[in-house]
């Protein structure tokens, strides 16, 4: 008996030395276009991508999208991020120029990033995380997104409306091209303003913002007076009627950093984003659902893309913590951490109860702008409303303008409202 036991604790023995020789087992590495959804999920959350753990890639609500809401995602080899054409040299022309005050407000900045070099354990490296996405135009100095078609989705019932809109936005400080200043005390102007269908057409609001911090001026353009008029500051967190979005929400940010509580650099990471994205673009010739190529409208809920390529990406963690009248109580965002790409890949935001309410995707690709530059251009933008299933979702279209060569500050000003409808 005790031989016998001897024998079997040497065999255990060496069998676990050999063990201890092999190492490791590695994970398995996921093929290339293998689809990452509800049905596949449980399979994959253990296996790699690029090496990374799959579950360990997954930020924010992504996994509960998937599961519960039949997000998908076409999983892909990571490739380089371009940076816009001319934006890397400025930066480091400029480098060390510019700084925060007392009241965290940007002074002292010419253009190109303002800050280069980030430090999570910096207190003030979430504020600078943000004014190196919102005052800089590694988006375009102007941008003109015409015809944008917003699709208002019902999670239960489907499609509920089409809206066409226009957005513009015209940088007025931190341009890329030179004069890099129109005017140092303007931030820029950023207009959202609805076309059609004739019941809301002219709705929407176009803001001012300032590079001191101040809140914006704010102002509409009323059908029935054929008026523009000013209103409240406090409407840049309003709401954008008939959509699922705040002002503030537009193109994923449109704020100053000031006007929030406080913003958290909680660290880098990385992440599954859409950079180089493969999806159709708007088909204006088409007609009805078949315009939106881009979108799985028929399937519910309704209001998925459908599947792009996501890469992992190396992403900052970033909270912002609106004021207390703001509807939003924390902002939870995955920003783009290559340098001059700060691109919002994934956001989720929560009520003033602390639950999750919103969850905020874009995707991007690189084209050729109008001025001859390479950068990039959001493909897709879709905000979900998880408690009323509900979503605002919009796709790309090859009429949209970056660095249009005819742009000026004139057709971006409150007195050009009225022409945004023509």
């Amino acid at each position: 008996m005790f031989k016998t036991d001897f024998v079997r604790l040497l065999a255990a023995s060496g069998l676990a030395a050999g063990l201890s020789l092999a190492g490791p087992v590695l994970a398995e590495e996921v093929a290339e276009g293998t689809l990452l959804n509800a049905a596949s999920i449980d399979s994959l959350l253990d296996k790699t991508l690029d090496g990374q753990p799959i579950r360990s890639v997954l930020v924010g609500q992504q996994e509960k999208m998937i599961r519960q809401y039949g997000w998908q995602m076409n999983l892909v080899k990571a490739k380089p991020v371009n940076i816009t054409s001319g934006l890397l040299e400025l930066t480091e022309k400029h480098k060390g120029e510019a700084s925060l005050d007392a009241g965290k407000h940007l002074v002292n900045y010419t253009t190109g990033v303002p800050f280069p070099e980030l430090d999570p354990a910096d207190p003030d490296a979430g504020y600078k995380l943000i004014y190196n996405i919102l005052r800089v135009g590694w988006l375009g100095d102007a941008l003109n997104l015409q015809p944008l078609t917003f699709l208002i989705i019902d999670g239960k019932k489907g499609l509920e409306k089409e809206q066409g809109w226009v957005y513009r936005r015209f940088l007025m400080s931190g341009r890329l091209s030179e004069p890099h200043a129109l005017d140092p005390n303007i931030a820029k102007y950023e207009a959202l303003v609805n076309v059609y269908p004739n019941d809301t057409r002219g709705l929407g609001l176009l803001t001012v913002n300032y590079t001191d911090g101040r809140l914006p001026d704010v102002y509409a353009y009323v059908k029935s007076l054929r008026r523009v008029r000013r209103l409240s500051s406090g409407a840049w967190a309003d709401p954008v009627q008939g959509t699922d979005l705040l002002f503030d929400d537009t193109f994923g940010l449109n704020l100053d950093p000031t006007w929030y509580e406080s913003w958290k650099l909680i660290g880098k990471r990385q992440g599954l984003g859409v950079d180089h994205s493969v999806l159709p673009s708007l088909d204006e010739k088409a007609s009805g659902k078949a315009k939106y190529p881009f979108m799985n409208l028929a399937e519910a809920p309704y209001w998925n893309f459908q599947p792009d390529n996501y890469e992992v990406k190396d992403v900052y963690e970033l909270e912002g913590k609106p004021k207390s009248n703001h509807l939003v109580s924390r902002r939870h965002m995955f920003v783009g951490a290559t340098l001059g790409a700060p691109k919002f890949y994934w956001q989720d935001h929560y009520d003033r109860k602390g639950e999750h309410w919103h969850t905020e995707f874009l995707g991007y690709k690189d084209v050729k702008w109008d001025d001859g530059r390479t950068g990039p251009t959001v493909t897709g933008v879709l905000l979900v409303d998880v408690q009323r299933l509900h979503a605002t979702a919009f796709g790309y279209s090859a009429a949209f303008h970056h660095n249009p060569p005819d742009a000026k500050a004139a057709d971006y000003t409150p007195e050009a409202l009225p022409r945004m409808l023509e």
